[in-house]
């Protein structure tokens, strides 16, 4: 009897092992066949708006209004980054896939470069004007580029096959950003010097990497986290799904980060105020338009309330008439 039940019971788990593995094989195979044709009709959308912004911010450099030199490495690292995941969908190989999370890890330190020059800008704008040059931006861009490697397994032919080295390096710039954040909504108050425009575009600048982090790379940054504390979550099909969800979600980051050449423009005060308005406009006629309405139809219910209370009166025009 013991033995029967133990039979039924193995048969039991080796159909579930079964079933498993047929539901997370059909998975992959979605994955398989979804993932190329969305990264390559993102990739259609983002390479032409990365090489037109960078070719913008390079023409920003050479009117000398102002320097993006961090902007700039941003979306080159974007670049890279898109192109390594074009040729993982083509050829799954070991060297994209270590530029694309190299790329990553650039790209958000880059990141917290800009959120830091515009803390300096608006917290020390002394230091910042006698200190800050092009090529003191186009040196701690080199170094950038560099530390990367710092979270890179080097005895692995993955590089970056560590999570925890690569969620450790991800997640180091987010706190740089929120405390520079939180320095300029401080620093804002109480700089004179700034018109109420140049705030917003300072703050409108930080907001969009502060958002584009929160909503599109750390998601990933702690599924990486999680997965190297609880290696057995792998064999979980929800969380598989959930984890290349959020991967997917990671290639929206290069479209977003283009935004930040909007806030880089000299003429981005004009564009702001054509905004306005075009709002206030907007909203001027929509309210005219309503208190017109308003005003015919109150004066079309007095003009029936009067002919109701007056019969005598139509009574007697028509006799005249007559």
């Amino acid at each position: 009897m013991a033995e029967q039940n133990t039979s039924i019971n193995g048969s039991t788990g080796l159909n579930n092992d079964s079933e498993w593995m047929r539901e997370q094989s059909e998975y992959f195979r979605k994955r398989d066949i979804a993932a190329p044709l969305f990264v390559r009709i993102i990739s259609v959308v983002e390479i032409p708006v990365m090489i037109l912004t960078l070719v913008a911010l390079c023409a920003l450099i050479k009117s000398q209004r102002s320097a993006p030199v961090f902007v700039i490495h941003l979306i080159l690292s974007d670049l890279i980054q898109i192109i390594g995941m074009i040729m993982i969908t083509t050829e799954w190989t070991p060297a994209p896939q270590a530029a694309c999370y190299y790329s990553l890890i650039a790209g958000l330190y880059f990141m917290a470069c800009v959120a830091f020059e515009r803390y300096l800008l608006v917290s020390h704008p002394i230091w910042y004007k006698s200190h800050h040059s092009l090529k003191v931006s186009c040196v701690v861009s080199v170094i950038i580029w560099f530390v990367p490697l710092i979270f890179a397994d080097i005895n692995s032919d993955y590089l970056y096959s560590n999570f925890l080295f690569r969620s450790i390096g991800c997640f180091i710039p987010y706190p740089i950003i929120i405390l520079c954040f939180l320095g300029i909504r401080r620093g804002l108050s109480h700089a004179i010097s700034l018109t109420s425009l140049k705030r917003q575009l300072i703050l409108g600048s930080l907001f969009l990497v502060l958002l584009t982090y929160t909503f599109l790379i750390l998601p990933f940054v702690i599924l990486c986290f999680i997965l190297d504390m609880f290696p057995k979550l792998d064999k979980s099909l929800l969380f598989v799904k959930v984890y290349y969800f959020f991967k997917f979600l990671l290639y929206l980051n290069p479209l977003a980060d283009c935004l930040l050449y909007l806030f880089m423009r000299p003429d981005a005060g004009d564009l702001m105020k054509s905004v306005r308005c075009c709002c206030r406009t907007d909203t001027h006629q929509n309210s005219t338009h309503s208190r017109d309405e308003h005003s015919r139809d109150s004066r079309a219910t007095f003009a029936g309330c009067v002919s109701v209370q007056n019969p005598a009166s139509r009574s007697q025009t028509a006799c005249s008439s007559v």
